[in-house]
């Protein structure tokens, strides 16, 4: 899994990018959340739009962001996930407990609202 983290319209963007499975990448994210949480930088969307392929422990990564998040008075939205990601959150009824957004802006916008 890689990423780049930015920061846009008072949020914090993390574009995730390839292939999101677990693993070690998991506590990669947690301490890059924590660090975030740290700063006071609470308002976070991941864009999933260069996500090639998502399995169960790769969920377990974002909700385990979530978790982390919402527990710190934060919130995580997702935005840009392709047809089989969004399935995969259908199925899993992720979709039920995130935020998902079809374009970035939508995802900003929702944070504005709130």
């Amino acid at each position: 899994m890689n990423y780049n983290i930015s920061e846009k319209y008072n949020c914090v963007v993390i574009e995730l990018k390839g292939k999101i499975m677990g693993g070690p990448d998991a506590e990669v994210f947690r301490t890059e959340l924590q660090k975030l949480i740290d700063d006071d930088k609470k308002k976070v969307i991941i864009d999933l739009e260069n996500v090639k392929f998502m399995n169960s422990s790769g969920l377990g990564i974002l909700i385990g962001g979530l978790t982390t998040m919402r527990k710190a008075g934060g919130d995580i939205k997702l935005c840009n996930a392709d047809k089989r990601i969004s399935s995969l959150l259908m199925v899993s009824q992720l979709n039920t407990v995130f935020d998902h957004h079809l374009s970035l802006d939508s995802a900003v916008k929702a944070y504005e609202a709130s």
